[in-house]
């Protein structure tokens, strides 16, 4: 019976320090009138990029094609959008070119230029199908900035001087010249 007692007490000890540890976080004086999500898993969207967020802004663009690399400098954002060979679809890509330019622009205050690189993955190497640059500065993110998602920079030659899109020779011998038309938009053709 000696060892009878000590381990009642130490069971019962042990179940007193349990019924305290789950009470814990319910206490009153530990939260006070804050009942809500901890600040770590609370949602909230960047305002500056930096390189400590620049990983949780990309991925939270949600994109049809992956980013092979990504660098932040100085208020540049340059990208290397990873195309598939096979199955990509250029219209699917300046889709995520429109993406990316919207958070750069809309969301972020403190990114000054956007470079996007459109490279294909190729057995021993990556091929530069195309490259985009749009800056701050542009103009046309004040005004036009609400037609970008209707855009087709490989036709329509002024989106194309607006994002500042280059395509390569590679670009040309798989899918053909970036040629096309331009369009005048509606209000420049009422003045005339």
């Amino acid at each position: 019976m000696k060892i009878g007692k000590p381990l009642l007490a130490a069971i019962a000890a042990a179940l007193a320090v349990t019924l305290l540890f789950t009470w814990l976080p319910h206490a009153s004086w530990q939260q006070g009138d804050k009942r809500g999500d901890v600040a770590v898993f609370r949602v909230s969207s960047a305002v500056r990029l930096t390189n400590s967020n620049l990983v949780d802004v990309l991925v939270a663009v949600k994109l049809n094609e992956r980013l092979e690399k990504a660098e932040w400098s100085n208020g540049i954002l340059s990208l290397d959008m990873r195309v598939d060979p096979i199955s990509g679809r250029p219209s699917l890509w300046f889709e995520d070119v429109e993406k990316l330019v919207r958070v750069s622009f809309l969301q972020l205050e403190n990114v000054k230029r956007v470079l996007i690189r459109m490279v294909e993955k190729q057995q021993d190497d990556a091929v530069l199908l195309a490259a985009v640059d749009v800056r701050k500065t542009d103009e046309w993110l004040i005004s036009e900035m609400q037609h970008l998602s209707s855009a087709d920079p490989v036709h329509d030659e002024q989106w194309r001087k607006r994002l500042r899109v280059s395509f390569t020779s590679a670009w040309e011998k798989r899918f053909g010249p970036a040629v096309g038309y331009s369009v005048k938009p509606s209000f420049i053709l009422q003045s005339e």
